[in-house]
């Protein structure tokens, strides 16, 4: 199926991984703190349940799968229980240990190389918000890579470039991995949240408000698809041309309506 469809979910669909060999999107479900699996033939599964979480909820964010089948994915933590947890290919799940709790935590990729970046941002006395991206490893151990950033919700790796997009700026940066200091705004695009490989060489991101964007390599920016709730994760299966989006209700007062939706997407 390659939609337009809305795919009815019992939860909160956050990070999202499609992997294209497998044919399946993996998910952050924030409601259930938990990963799920859906195929068009299998539908929905649950594929592991996450440590026990902030009283707040868990806020996950980002996960990828690494080359031996294993995820990491993010918890936001809300300020005090930031954190990032590695799930087993066998299902097993643990916090990764000696990480700053203060951290609230996003996004996350990984390399060709396999090396993990995440994002996360403080939040001063003062109000201001503080971000940054760092080199991750399964130890615990965190370096930061990129500094002076307020917001940053996405990180991503592609080649040898490194992007970043930062809500609170309303700018995608982009860097090389070898000296991602030195990092330059590739677009400005309004309230960016997660992001992710789209075709010919783009980037597909969601806002917070409604709308599902393209940044193409040169900057160029255009609205895929708007007039949802708020975007939060996108996945792109490159081989039914499709995007999966994960539509977040931020209004509780009247029920909650969080969905995954499925875009076509032409190159």
């Amino acid at each position: 199926m390659r939609g337009p469809a809305v795919l009815d979910v019992e939860g909160d669909p956050n990070g999202l991984w499609w992997d294209d060999e497998e044919q399946a999107l993996y998910i952050a479900d924030d409601n259930g703190n938990r990963i799920l699996r859906w195929s068009d033939a299998e539908g929905y599964s649950v594929v592991a349940e996450l440590p026990e979480a902030s009283a707040r909820g868990p806020g996950l964010g980002q996960l990828v799968r690494l080359e031996n089948g294993s995820f990491v994915v993010t918890r936001f933590g809300h300020g005090t229980t930031g954190d990032v947890v590695f799930i087993r290919s066998s299902g097993e799940a643990e916090v990764l240990p000696g990480l700053d709790p203060q951290r609230r935590r996003i996004g996350l990729t990984v390399s060709d190389e396999g090396r993990l970046y995440s994002s996360w941002f403080v939040r001063l006395s003062s109000g201001e918000r503080v971000g940054a991206v760092g080199a991750l490893k399964l130890t615990g151990v965190e370096s930061e890579v990129i500094t002076g950033l307020s917001k940053p919700a996405g990180v991503l790796a592609v080649d040898d470039k490194l992007y970043v997009s930062d809500q609170g700026l309303d700018q995608i940066l982009v860097a090389t991995q070898a000296n991602p200091q030195d990092y330059r705004v590739l677009a400005e695009v309004e309230g960016p949240d997660l992001i992710a490989r789209g075709p010919q060489g783009s980037l597909l991101s969601g806002s917070v408000w409604g709308n599902l964007l393209r940044i193409d390599a040169d900057g160029s920016t255009s609205v895929v698809e708007s007039g949802f709730q708020q975007v939060r994760g996108v996945a792109y299966d490159p081989t039914h041309r499709r995007v999966f989006v994960a539509d977040h209700d931020p209004d509780e007062s009247d029920g909650v309506t969080h969905y995954l939706r499925i875009v076509p997407l032409e190159d």
